[in-house]
């Protein structure tokens, strides 16, 4: 089943204006790192990384945290690693779920691509390989790949019948 264009439109779209906005915040988390601490646990942005923090023996207030690197050494972690002494957890790199949305979008954009291009042309192409069924019988077998044409579908040389 082809995804409807819409769906597809708002995936390639979405993708987009998620992979850019994490790439601004994944850039941005080298001058500040804003954070939550809520019951003992806190979730922060530090230096191109997503660090969730599980405190043990700290007293730390409930609410926003937020702090300012120093202006003269912005520097981005590119590595997974963990917590020492009191904070246990690990830290994640940002770079991590701004490669996964990236693919994601640029497989959307790709498949969106192909199905336009195959629209276009207007030829009966096998639905598992895209090898180019015209001048093959309708309910014949792809050559390529032996998959069965979709049912409803002819090429639009030859069905097969006698005219």
């Amino acid at each position: 089943m082809k995804p409807h264009p819409r769906i597809r439109k708002t995936i390639k779209w979405g993708g987009a204006a998620v992979t850019v906005l994490l790439v601004a915040v994944w850039i941005g988390s080298g001058w500040c790192s804003p954070g939550w601490v809520s019951k003992g646990r806190a979730v922060a942005l530090d230096r191109g990384r997503v660090c969730l923090i599980r405190l043990e023996g700290l007293a730390v207030p409930d609410g926003a945290m937020w702090s300012v690197q120093p202006a003269d050494m912005p520097h981005w972690y590119l590595w997974f690693d963990s917590f020492k002494q009191y904070e246990i957890g690990p830290r994640i790199p940002l770079w991590c779920p701004v490669l996964l949305a990236l693919l994601a979008t640029t497989t959307a954009w790709r498949l969106d691509t192909l199905a336009r291009r195959r629209a276009r042309r207007g030829v009966n192409l096998c639905p598992k390989c895209g090898y180019d069924r015209a001048g093959i019988a309708g309910d014949a077998k792809c050559p390529e790949c032996g998959a069965l044409p979709v049912a409803g579908k002819t090429s639009s040389h030859g069905s097969g019948a006698p005219s």
